[in-house]
């Protein structure tokens, strides 16, 4: 493995492992219990295998996320793009990581929590962003060789002790991972919302190595799946090490994975464990939040090269420093819907993208009728689970989609609508060749 390979796979990993991903698994170990493995299966089918996917797809069109829908319609294309990087940047990725470090880094070790110290600690937070997004070049450079080796250190450090004095065995498996381990993990993975960052992280990756010099479609594609293959292995051993240390962590009233790490911590280093696990945090969000700067200032400077790309830098940080003001929960309150609504549809996308890699007709039913199908169900979703307008005959509907329960409603139509665009499609490229062949002849 080259050089430049093992830096771009260091990153993107480091780029994916964001607060979320740090304390999902262990929730889920200390749930499943006996059942962790099975779970785990099923986490990595949607937190691994499709972000994995959505890198290679991005790659391989080198278009950005806005080819993925330009086959519905290129006006589509753009303002999906526009959402998801506005959803994972400014409005909701950059401020709750942001967040996260502030609550969990810092909760053992400030002596106050108030708005003061949330926008002292987001300042120096922010300064670091800006300095180091400021140079795309340097980007790899600086997260592949620097940050990323600290936060593997930090988390192996962590893992190591807890797989080898676990504070007990595994435990009986809990709610739905008692019954259906697989199902109840990749509902899981589904909920950590990764695909969309990785739609925004693949771009970071390939400016990458454009400023290294590749920059031929059949390298870039090459050096990308390598990239990918590295930071999925090693998000696989990470997610089954956290999520060992809360399978083996002993039975409590945790609220959720983050009370599970402090405390195996705790347990572990004593009262240095709040520094290695606050360490832990605050380099995850920090090297997300560069990566989530520099992919929406690429997308910006990309679509409106007039504003230079240190503009979109400043804009980009400023806008998320403002939004980390707000706190956690009203970040969270007003993000949700909007995100209820893409990743469905980005999962879509990027599925039928990657089919589309092989295929060799022309593929437009194939995208339009799976993405006209589930556009509506995810807002059906959404005025369902939040209560919204009071629509009780929506309601109604929603809840009659199998699946709905889990929220996946849009799952199975997606499926049936893909195979009918194909069948549409391939019988339209078959019409078309018939009726070229009558008129050479």
């Amino acid at each position: 493995m080259n050089r430049l390979v093992l830096i771009s796979g260091l990153m993107l990993f480091s780029l994916f492992f964001g607060a979320g991903n740090l304390i999902f698994p262990p929730m889920l170990g200390h749930q499943a219990g006996v059942e962790m493995w099975a779970a785990m299966a099923g986490f990595i089918v949607t937190g691994v295998l499709l972000p994995f996917l959505a890198v290679v797809v991005v790659a391989y069109f080198d278009e950005g996320v806005e080819r993925m829908g330009r086959p519905v319609h290129p006006v589509f294309g753009m303002v999906f793009a526009v959402l998801v990087y506005l959803s994972i940047g400014a409005f909701y990725g950059i401020p709750r990581a942001a967040n996260v470090a502030y609550e969990v880094g810092t909760a053992n070790l400030l002596p106050v929590h108030d708005a003061s110290t949330l926008i002292g600690f987001s300042v120096v937070f922010f300064i670091i962003v800006f300095m180091v997004a400021l140079n795309p070049a340097k980007i790899v450079d600086s997260i592949g060789k620097y940050l990323t080796p600290i936060l593997l250190l930090a988390i192996a450090l962590l893992s190591i002790f807890a797989v080898f004095r676990p504070e007990t065995s595994l435990q009986p498996a809990q709610d739905g991972y008692s019954g259906t381990p697989v199902v109840s993990g990749i509902l899981e993975g589904y909920f950590t919302m990764d695909l969309i960052g990785a739609l925004a992280f693949s771009m970071v990756i390939i400016s990458g190595l454009k400023y290294s010099g590749i920059t031929d479609r059949a390298g870039i594609v090459s050096h990308v799946i390598k990239a990918g293959v590295l930071s999925s292995i090693l998000l696989m051993v990470i997610y089954l090490a956290l999520a060992y240390i809360g399978g083996t962590t002993a039975r409590g009233g945790y609220e959720n994975g983050t009370d599970i790490l402090t405390y195996s911590s705790m347990r572990l280093f004593g009262s240095s464990g709040d520094l290695i696990f606050s360490a832990i945090v605050v380099v995850a969000c920090l090297t997300t939040c560069i990566g989530l700067v520099n992919a929406c200032s690429e997308f910006g400077s990309r679509h409106y090269s007039r504003i230079p790309y240190k503009a979109y830098v400043f804009v980009f940080t400023a806008a998320g420093f403002l939004f980390t003001t707000l706190g956690l929960n009203t970040i969270l309150s007003l993000a949700a819907p909007l995100l209820a609504f893409l990743y469905p549809v980005a999962i879509v996308l990027v599925v039928v993208s990657f089919i589309n890699i092989f295929i060799r007709f022309e593929m437009k039913y194939a995208y339009l009728l799976p993405v006209v199908s589930t556009i509506p169900i995810s807002i059906m979703e959404i005025i369902h689970t939040n209560g919204l307008l009071k629509m009780e005959a929506i309601s109604a509907i929603y809840t009659a989609l199998p699946l709905s329960d889990a929220l996946l409603g849009w799952l199975l139509p997606f499926a049936a609508m893909t195979m009918i665009g194909l069948m549409v499609d391939w019988r339209r490229e078959s019409h078309i060749d018939a009726a070229r062949r009558q008129t050479v002849y």
